[in-house]
């Protein structure tokens, strides 16, 4: 029986692949389903196929944030995971959606990379997206990886009629397996380090060497393997001025469309304006900013907003801080200001205004924390524009150019480099206005406090909490928010609030793969330890 594969027909990447297509050739088949033969002999279709590939990458714009299973974020659609509450056959959402999207794209990356040579096309067309595909399904492993730590590890097309009871490869195993692929691609050349514009966000040499920084860092939080991770870092840095790499001069607006491909951005998930299904602007604003409807579907905790330093460097709770409970969001570090919304902020012409009852927080859908997320938001977008009502422009960035300097910083603390691991640190504190740590006062604690700002709600802090092994210091404590009143006077004051008391037992530095998978494949079991 002939198969047949159905091609999304968007440009969803938004790399936008610029490629020719036959005279009257859309008009000789149905625009959803192409045979076999139709794909690879046909270079369009291919790069329709390969864009469908990138299309399935995560994205923070999609919903409930990653992030949003940490502490930084409570979502009401995360409660089960909160609490602990729930079992293998009754995952969340996200969680499967993880699982079986994942799959799904690395059965399209190995069939591309089994048909890219019977392509009617180039050799350097072939090499070149070889290794894209080569990148796209690593970058997927080393998803699973994250999530469900031992996976299958399944490098070509699974046909019905063969086993497809494949077991799972121990984490190290897949850790092994991305990182020479992606030594493979870098080695090979056939991607370069920048693209023109048309090509832009299409996988580029220093995303295979960032990617392996991320992976073998969080890997030594399993194996110790510290030399490795700061290997990997450094040869992203040591190749920074080749490829172009820096630190954006400043950090909130490095997110906005304006500043999309940046010198900082390494890899992204790119997007048009108003291009459809594309609502980050509902699912994080707050009510006011946005028509009727979904919003601030991630809402920032008072956890995350008191590990934000005072704009002299010291914690709130230090002496000397400054700090005053009833101005409390007065002289904070300037990355605070760039990524919560928070009573008496300015956006978009508008004092928000976050007391119970008023138009950005009203009673019948309030906020549950007293705080809405702001970072990655595009401030030229109105929401209020129905005709252009599914988003602005800017890119969700994936890998960036300051998540390798606190790579390779936190790897060479581990091995004893401590001025160099400062020098790291301190240049993403320069470039967040922050004073700089003195020689001699950098710690771990200091090194994991500065990864924790500088990538809030970018989707890195779980796999950061589980690989620090800190689940019950971070994961098993209430969530805590603010309530506002106001006295007769207008005054304000700020009343700390416990908004969810959270669970965290062992079980839960993993996730359990889902009990429909067990029980299509045996060779799955055992379970995740605990589930």
């Amino acid at each position: 029986m002939k198969r047949y594969i159905k091609l999304l027909l968007i440009p969803v990447s938004l790399l936008l692949l610029t490629v020719g297509c036959k005279k009257n050739f859309l008009d000789s088949k149905p625009l959803d389903r192409y045979s076999d033969a139709d794909v690879w002999e046909d270079s369009t279709l291919a790069n329709l196929f390969l864009n469908n590939i990138y299309a399935g990458i995560p994205t923070e714009f999609a919903g409930t944030m990653t992030d949003a299973l940490s502490d930084e974020l409570y979502s009401s659609s995360n409660i089960s995971v909160y609490q602990g509450t729930f079992l293998p056959a009754s995952l969340p959402y996200a969680l499967i959606n993880m699982w079986d999207n994942s799959w799904s794209k690395i059965r399209r990356c190995n069939m591309y990379l089994e048909n890219v040579n019977r392509l009617p096309a180039s050799d350097v067309f072939k090499k070149r997206t070889a290794d894209e595909v080569r990148f796209l399904r690593a970058l997927y492993y080393s998803y699973l990886a994250n999530y469900f730590g031992a996976v299958p590890l399944i490098t070509a097309t699974q046909d019905l009629n063969g086993d497809l009871n494949v077991s799972r490869t121990p984490y190290a195993g897949v850790v092994s397996f991305i990182t020479k692929q992606l030594d493979s691609i870098y080695q090979n050349g056939h991607l370069p380090f920048k693209y023109a514009k048309a090509d832009m966000g299409r996988v580029t040499r220093g995303a295979a060497l960032a990617l392996k920084s991320r992976v073998l860092l969080y890997a030594a939080g399993y194996d110790n393997n510290w030399q490795a991770a700061y290997d990997a870092a450094k040869a992203v840095i040591d190749i920074e001025g080749q490829a172009g790499y820096g630190l954006f001069p400043q950090y909130e607006t490095l997110f906005h469309e304006a500043n999309d491909n940046n010198l900082e951005v390494i890899f992204d998930h790119q997007y048009l304006s108003n291009f459809k299904g594309y609502h980050v602007h509902h699912y994080n604003l707050p009510w006011g900013l946005v028509p009727p409807g979904p919003s601030a579907l991630n809402q920032p905790t008072q956890n995350i907003v008191d590990e934000y330093e005072m704009a002299n460097g010291k914690m709130i709770n230090e002496s000397g801080s400054g700090y005053d409970a009833a101005q409390p969001y007065v002289n904070r570090d300037p990355r605070f200001y760039a990524s919560i919304f928070y009573d008496g902020a300015f956006w978009s012409g508008t004092t928000l205004d976050f007391k119970l009852g008023s138009n950005n927080n009203p009673s019948s859908s309030p906020l549950t924390t007293g705080y809405a997320l702001r970072k990655m938001q595009e401030p030229t977008f109105n929401p209020f524009d129905l005709s252009k009502s599914y988003g602005g422009g800017q890119n969700n960035i994936l890998l960036r150019y300051a998540e390798v300097l606190l790579n390779a910083a936190e790897a060479a603390f581990e091995l004893g480099r401590v001025e160099e691991a400062r020098g790291y640190i301190n240049r993403v504190r320069n470039r967040a206005g922050m004073p700089e740590i003195p020689a001699g006062q950098l710690t771990l604690d200091k090194i994991r406090h500065e990864r924790t700002i500088e990538l809030a709600f970018e989707g890195t802090r779980l796999w950061d909490i589980r690989r620090w092994k800190l689940g019950p210091q971070k994961l098993g404590v209430d969530m805590r928010g603010v309530s506002i009143t106001e006295s007769g006077s207008g005054a304000r004051e700020y009343n700390m609030i416990t908004v969810q008391s959270r669970s965290f037992s062992d079980k839960m530095y993993l996730f359990p793969i889902y009990q429909t998978e067990i029980d299509k494949n045996p060779n799955l079991k055992p379970n995740n330890p605990g589930w």
